[in-house]
C-alpha cells in the first residue's frame, strides 16, 4: 500500500528502494500478539465481564451492555490493525547507494493545476527556498508533494505526482545536497504554505545556496 507522495520514489529504483523495516515488523507483530491474547481472554471471560459490568451504577450504568462486546471488538480491531500494519505498512525507504533510511519531512496536496506542476518542481530544483517558497498547500487536489531526507548522507529528495484518472503520474525525483539540503531539511510542512513568510525565507539568505 503506497501513498500518492511515494509514487516518485517508486519511479526512481536506481536511487531509492523500499525494504521491509525490522522496527515496523516488530511493532506490528507485538500488536497482533497482544490483540490475539486479548481476544482470546475477552471471549473466554465474556460471561465474567458481563457479570462485572452488571454492578455498574450511576453514570456507568449505561455501559453495562457494552463492556464485554466492546472488549471483544477492541481486541479484534487490534489484530486487524496489526495484520494490516504487518503486510502493508511495515516498510521503509532507503538510498540504494548507502542504505541510509529516508525520513518523510513534508507531505501535502497542492493547490496547483496539473500542467503547472513541472514548473513548481523546477523551483525546488534550484535548491533555493527564496525561489520555491511559498508552496500552495491544500487538503486535497490533483497534485501531491513529498519531501524526504537522508540525514546521515545529507541528501534530500523532492517528489511531485500528478493525478491522472485513477492513477498518479510521477515527475522526475529531485535530489538536493550541500546548502540546498541544509535549507530544506530545516523546513517543516508549516513553512511551505501561507506561513512561509519573509522571516522564514530570510533565514536562508546564502549567496552560495544555488548548486
Amino acid at each position: 500500500m503506497s501513498e500518492p507522495q511515494e509514487q516518485p520514489l517508486h519511479a526512481a529504483p536506481e536511487t531509492v528502494r523500499r525494504v521491509r523495516s525490522r522496527e515496523q515488523l516488530v511493532g506490528a507483530a507485538v500488536t497482533v500478539g497482544v490483540g490475539v491474547v486479548a481476544l482470546i481472554a475477552s471471549v473466554t471471560m465474556f460471561d465474567v465481564l458481563v457479570e462485572l459490568s452488571s454492578d455498574y451504577e450511576g453514570r456507568r450504568s449505561g455501559l453495562r451492555a457494552f463492556v464485554a462486546p466492546g472488549a471483544v471488538l477492541l481486541s479484534a480491531a487490534a489484530v486487524i490493525v496489526g495484520l494490516v500494519w504487518l503486510f502493508a505498512w511495515a516498510y521503509r525507504w532507503e538510498r540504494v547507494e548507502t542504505g541510509t533510511k529516508l525520513t518523510l519531512r513534508a507531505s501535502s496536496y497542492l493547490n496547483v493545476a496539473p500542467q503547472d506542476a513541472p514548473a513548481l518542481l523546477e523551483r525546488f530544483r534550484t535548491g533555493d527556498p527564496r525561489v520555491y517558497l511559498p508552496v500552495p498547500v491544500a487538503k486535497s487536489g490533483a497534485v501531491v508533494l513529498g519531501v524526504w531526507v537522508a540525514k546521515a548522507d545529507a541528501v534530500a529528495f523532492v517528489g511531485i505526482a500528478v493525478r491522472s484518472g485513477r492513477d498518479w503520474q510521477t515527475l522526475p525525483l529531485v535530489t538536493l545536497r550541500d546548502n540546498a539540503y541544509v535549507a530544506i531539511s530545516q523546513l517543516s510542512i508549516d513553512h511551505y504554505g501561507a506561513r512561509a513568510g519573509q522571516t522564514v525565507v530570510n533565514g536562508f539568505l546564502d549567496p552560495f545556496l544555488r548548486n
